[in-house]
């Protein structure tokens, strides 16, 4: 078997696993009522944007929509479509081995620029009809967001071998500093027409971006990373499900010898009472789990720019109201996981301490929530009144 026959023979086992995986939680009835649903709206609204720019996109300034294209342009890593028994066979086959790792390059950056295309397909009737950019623009903007994915791409891939999460939360956001003050650089050229230096610096990123990157695959040493990252695109679906699903156990695995928070374990509160003991372990448990953190943030978030975005008021007050139920329901979840599940808790779980204990962390962190969700909704309102939109 050729590496291209081998490259084609494990895309095909991915897309079936996950049309498994889509399969497990979208049968024939969520199709039908949803998912086909959903499409079909799209596209009459898409439609509708070519014979009619909505009302809420006229006071939108071009920046925002060249950030989000700058925010979507992250998405997408290299992918070599290598798995743990390649170490046995593939590896004293030198040649297969090294073809399917080009081969799956290849892919992984036309199936990027397909996906890039498809982001300025969704905007082209704004990009035409509201901003008036001819196509030498679009096309301009188009080559840079393409060859900044694949610089991106290279970073991330060298990012999987770092071992602690704080080094790589650091040089993330140091990368994403650099990149944005590039497209900024990117964005004046663009704006006052200077072609070559624009096409110059895409060029320099895709070009040694690829060098770089098919140097990187040709060494053996970055198999077990090169497997790791399949291995987390392989299962990202799930992991999906798993995070919109709070009844399912999570665990999280990580390389950190010793907690960020709490190292030393003390004492938070000076008093020791049994309430105080079961809200300090809540505490330091959820605080640690960077899965109960990321999970309310995100609660937090995803309804602040539910509430922003849709016009109609009573929508944002039904958003509102949905997500005063929801988060209280997914804290109380939260706290029986983490204080219901331990076995050492068993005894205490009829305790009148361990409920008063219960309604206070309930009740804090849905004060907070609700705090965070209305500062958040203030900061957006006043960044679009900074650039003269109507929420």
């Amino acid at each position: 078997m050729s590496s291209r026959k081998l490259l084609v023979h494990r895309l095909i086992k991915g897309w079936l696993y996950q049309y498994g995986v889509i399969k497990s939680i979208a049968d024939w009835t969520v199709m039908l009522y949803i998912i086909i649903p959903a499409i079909t709206i799209f596209s009459f609204v898409y439609h509708s944007w070519w014979s009619e720019i909505p009302k809420w996109m006229e006071n939108v300034p071009f920046f925002l929509l060249f950030l989000l294209l700058y925010l979507l342009t992250w998405n997408g890593h290299i992918r070599t479509y290598t798995e743990a028994a390649d170490r046995v066979f593939l590896m004293k086959k030198y040649t297969l081995f090294w073809g399917l790792k080009k081969w799956g390059y290849g892919y992984s950056l036309m199936y990027q620029t397909v996906l890039t295309l498809a982001s300025f397909a969704i905007l082209l009737p704004f990009l035409l009809n509201l901003y008036h950019f001819d196509w030498k623009q679009i096309g301009t903007l188009l080559f840079y967001f393409i060859s900044l994915k694949t610089g991106l791409m290279f970073i991330k891939y060298q990012f999987v071998k770092i071992e602690t999460r704080f080094k790589k939360f650091v040089y993330s956001v140091l990368t994403f500093i650099l990149a944005g003050w590039l497209s900024q650089l990117i964005y004046f050229l663009w704006e006052i027409g200077l072609w070559f230096p624009l096409y110059l610096i895409g060029v320099l990123i895709m070009s040694s971006s690829i060098y770089l990157s098919l140097r990187a695959l040709k060494k053996l040493s970055s198999t077990d990373h090169e497997i790791e990252i399949e291995q987390k695109l392989k299962t990202g679906n799930i992991e999906l499900i798993f995070a919109m699903a709070p009844e399912i156990e999570k665990p999280v695995v990580t390389k950190r010898t010793k907690p960020l928070l709490f190292r030393q374990s003390k004492r938070i509160f000076k008093n020791r009472t049994q309430s105080n003991g079961f809200i300090e372990l809540f505490i330091k448990v959820f605080l640690r789990n960077y899965s109960y953190v990321s999970g309310y943030i995100v609660m937090i978030n995803v309804t602040t720019f539910a509430i922003v975005l849709l016009p109609p008021l009573w929508i944002k007050i039904t958003i509102f109201t949905g997500y005063l139920f929801m988060m209280y329901f997914w804290i109380s979840v939260i706290w029986d996981r983490i204080m219901g599940t331990n076995p050492m808790m068993k005894k205490y779980l009829e305790s009148p301490s361990y409920f008063t204990a219960k309604k206070k962390v309930i009740m804090v962190l849905y004060i907070i929530a609700i705090m965070l969700l209305l500062l958040y909704f203030l900061f957006a309102i006043t960044l679009y009144s900074r650039f003269g939109l109507g929420v």
